[in-house]
């Protein structure tokens, strides 16, 4: 009776673990699988936070100040985080296109491993326009790479590809 419960758990655990990892295609963690964010914060004069993420499959979704939102911590984020944070997000009529998605991740891939310049510190109260990839790191959490970081502190990412990124980025917020 014994080793019946336990093959019919045993059974059970695979069966949740198929489930679980066919269960959003959302997130889906492979090589090249990258996301891609532009993100303004400002905390002065009260709490203003807007932005947009564009999924490896070129689909936008945009946040706001009232979005629920889990930040990352040290630049790493979850999984579940990230999967929170599109659910909670408003999925755009805009979808990138096949072709231009795989030449920014082709230019993401370069981009990863670029050293970040200086921090200049240029003024207060201007908040911070950032432009990133969120790439895997594992296979429960992701890591952002900032492409550019503007405001109050600036600094970029050195890799020549991570400005070309960032401008495309930052065209779709205008």
């Amino acid at each position: 009776m014994n080793q019946k419960i336990i093959k019919i758990a045993i059974l059970l655990f695979f069966s949740n673990l198929l489930a679980w990892s066919c269960h959003d295609p959302l997130i889906e963690v492979k090589s090249g699988s990258y996301y891609f964010q532009y993100e303004y914060i400002n905390h002065a004069w009260g709490f203003n936070h807007f932005g947009f993420i564009i999924t490896p499959a070129g689909e936008m979704y945009t946040y706001n100040s009232k979005t629920p939102w889990a930040f990352s911590e040290n630049g790493l984020l979850s999984a579940d985080s990230l999967r929170n944070n599109l659910k909670a997000s408003l999925k755009k009529d805009t979808t990138i296109n096949a072709t231009e998605m795989e030449s920014y991740q082709r230019l993401a891939t370069s981009v990863i491993s670029g050293k970040i310049s200086e921090h200049l510190i240029r003024g207060a109260d201007m908040g911070a326009n950032i432009c990133k990839i969120i790439v895997p790191d594992s296979i429960n959490s992701y890591r952002e790479v900032i492409l550019s970081h503007t405001g109050d502190v600036e600094f970029h990412n050195l890799a020549p590809e991570a400005s070309v990124i960032a401008a495309w980025l930052t065209k779709m917020v205008h």
